[in-house]
């Protein structure tokens, strides 16, 4: 296997925006990120890295620009297929729509856009090298955290990638900190090839207030030293605070929106 990113992970994030250039600059500026573009064969699709020089960069995410037409900017999540065509044949007889059939991109990995039976969007990534996926995570900078969002009972919504992706899921026990809505844990059931053991890397909670206007999506989360700095910073650079700084049983967050309207978390915990 080409990473240790165990199966049914997320093992990638990325970003489309109308404009590439204004977002590309605000997130480089926000979080300090370095970016590669991958030049005009793949569409200048940009991958943004911790560390300055190519030896030293560690993948955090990547950004493309929209295609010519298509509305909006937003952030989504790949998770890691052993099988990428069969992944998503068997997603489509669990009631998931496809958006964009599996295509192989060059040799570095298999790739296809879906909507679950819900609405929300996600992908399915079949990595071929081991120079694709996370090598940064769970730090000031990286991803930290995925959360879906649904107007709804969130273990219903979380069946289908169970069945799926085989993900463990897990509601809050008693003793736990309370949360304003249903809440369920997601947990890989294959144990990281470093760490072992199941790997929690997010959950899924019922929508509230604004959101139940939204369709079901994901949502990423980075991880900074200081939520209330990074979101004064993000308002400087152009993008805006949806949800202003709050503590919640996670640590303290905040919703932002890049210039072009992506919304995106940022966290800190004493876990960072």
């Amino acid at each position: 296997m080409p990473t240790s990113i165990p199966l049914g992970g997320p093992i990638w994030a990325d970003a489309v925006t109308p404009d590439l250039s204004g977002d590309l600059d605000f997130y480089m500026r926000l979080f300090n990120w370095a970016a590669f573009d991958s030049g005009e064969q793949f569409g200048h699709y940009t991958e943004l890295c911790l560390g300055a020089t190519v030896s030293e960069a560690r993948a955090v995410a990547g950004i493309a620009e929209r295609a010519s037409g298509e509305p909006g900017s937003s952030w989504g999540v790949a998770f890691h297929a052993g099988d990428c065509v069969a992944a998503v044949a068997q997603a489509e007889k669990l009631g998931a729509s496809i958006t964009s059939h599996p295509i192989r991109v060059g040799d570095d990995l298999v790739y296809a856009a879906l909507k679950d039976p819900d609405g929300g969007a996600f992908g399915l990534f079949e990595p071929l090298s081991d120079k694709v996926g996370f090598t940064a995570r769970d730090e000031p900078g990286a991803i930290v955290w995925f959360e879906y969002v649904y107007d709804g009972a969130p273990v219903e919504a979380m069946q289908f990638y169970s069945e799926l992706l085989n993900w463990s899921l897990k509601a809050p026990e008693g003793g736990e900190p309370d949360r304003d809505a249903p809440y369920v844990g997601l947990w890989t059931h294959e144990g990281h090839a470093i760490t072992g053991g199941h790997v929690e890397f997010g959950g899924a909670r019922m929508a509230l207030g604004p959101e139940l206007k939204m369709q079901p999506h994901w949502t990423v989360c980075f991880g900074t030293d200081s939520v209330d700095l990074t979101a004064a910073k993000a308002v400087d650079l152009g993008g805006s605070v949806a949800v202003a700084p709050v503590d919640d049983p996670g640590g303290r967050m905040a919703v932002l929106a890049s210039p072009t309207g992506a919304f995106f978390t940022v966290m800190s915990s004493r876990e960072l």
